[in-house]
């Protein structure tokens, strides 16, 4: 089923999604984020913002795609999209609750383990426990995932159907409008609740990080940037203080701000990031393109979901290594199972996507499993606003 949302896009649209290098190395940074905090340094490091990253960076890439593809054809293929996400996100991911759950069995994890809940997250249904009657789950943190799913399930055809069919800085409205009925419901819970901790992984009051980084694949995306080719160029206080605002909302411990305000003032602060980021310009951002980012990158979402695995392993054969040692024979595990996936499972599943679509349903972008094999790309030559 393949639905036009209307008119074509503005020019300035590329026929195909280059390949972005620093946006591996935003993978990459996101997935240290939140490794160095499950082993034991979530004190120091953030690994809930190391989540919201990947939140915006899936929200902005989906929403690019998107408009690459209804520019290129006049029409958004729903069965080619959600083609592609089974292909790209459901093989390691399986396979990875299946190994975690052949570890617990052979006794290498001290955990208690409800099937229920473990049913749960095969069904990415893990971060509604109420659902289930327990939070006894299987080491591999698909709550995040969930909510991405739930993202996916209604966005292409919302923007298939509808928000295609405006303008794109009018359909970032709505999706900023859509955030602020996220904070609202989390400012809700926040009043009524007794336990507001689950604000911190419900979908409908996670999901507006992904929604702001919609906004930017729709409104001054350096990729997109309409007639003129002018988008917004974050100038150095601007970023400068994106970072202080990030840096501030980690410092404030209140829970009730943590639990509301704090997820919408680093996306919107990812917002001005990533829009820096995406123009390739400056040692930082040559940092993020660099080999070894660029590689852990292609290994993120597999490294992501098997870490927490990997954890509770080396915690039960080796009981007495300090922090710093668990944490550097799991990372060696956690890359090494990553890489494996990648190769043998990753890769063979983005070219059965090519060898199944056709040139029409095929995704506007170089395949992402295949990314550090692409030439380095860069964004269409940008005008500063």
């Amino acid at each position: 089923m393949a639905l036009s949302s209307g008119g074509p896009e503005a020019p300035g649209i590329p026929a195909a999604m280059p390949y972005l290098p620093q946006l591996d190395g935003v993978r990459a940074v996101a997935a240290l984020i939140v490794f160095v905090a499950h082993a034991g340094f979530s004190h120091v490091v953030p690994g809930g913002f190391g989540v919201t990253i990947f939140f915006f960076l899936s929200g902005y890439l989906i929403t690019t795609l998107l408009r690459i593809e209804r520019a290129r054809t006049g029409r958004v293929s729903l069965p080619a999209f959600y083609l592609r996400r089974t292909l790209r996100i459901l093989p390691p991911m399986y396979l990875t609750l299946l190994l975690s759950g052949a570890l617990y069995a052979l006794g290498l994890m001290d955990r208690r383990v409800d099937a229920a809940a473990v049913i749960g997250q095969a069904t990415f249904l893990t971060n509604y426990p109420a659902l289930w009657g327990t939070e006894q789950v299987l080491p591999v943190p698909l709550w995040s995932l969930a909510i991405e799913e739930h993202f996916y399930l209604v966005f292409p055809l919302a923007y298939a159907l509808w928000l295609g069919r405006r303008s794109p800085g009018r359909a970032a409205l709505i999706c900023l409008g859509l955030c602020a009925i996220v904070l609202g419901l989390r400012g809700l819970n926040v009043w009524r609740l007794p336990d507001y901790s689950l604000n911190y992984s419900w979908t409908h009051t996670r999901i507006d990080a992904i929604l702001f980084g919609c906004c930017l694949g729709l409104w001054q995306n350096p990729v997109c940037p309409g007639p003129g080719g002018r988008v917004w160029a974050p100038r150095p206080w601007q970023v400068a203080a994106a970072v202080a605002v990030i840096l501030g909302t980690l410092l404030v411990r209140d829970e009730a701000f943590r639990q509301s305000l704090r997820y919408t003032l680093q996306s919107a602060a990812l917002f001005v990031l990533f829009a820096w980021i995406l123009q390739g310009r400056g040692p930082v951002v040559r940092i993020f393109a660099a080999a070894p980012m660029r590689r852990l990158g292609l290994y993120s979402y597999s490294f992501y979901l098997v870490h927490a695995s990997v954890f509770d392993v080396v915690a039960h054969l080796a009981p007495g290594l300090g922090r710093l040692a668990t944490m550097a024979a799991s990372f060696i595990l956690t890359l090494a199972y990553a890489a494996l996936i990648h190769a043998a499972v990753e890769r063979p599943c983005a070219r059965l996507r090519r060898s199944l679509l056709d040139d029409g349903a095929r995704p506007p972008e170089p395949s992402l499993a295949d990314g550090a094999r692409a030439g380095p790309g860069v964004a269409p030559p940008l005008t500063r606003a």
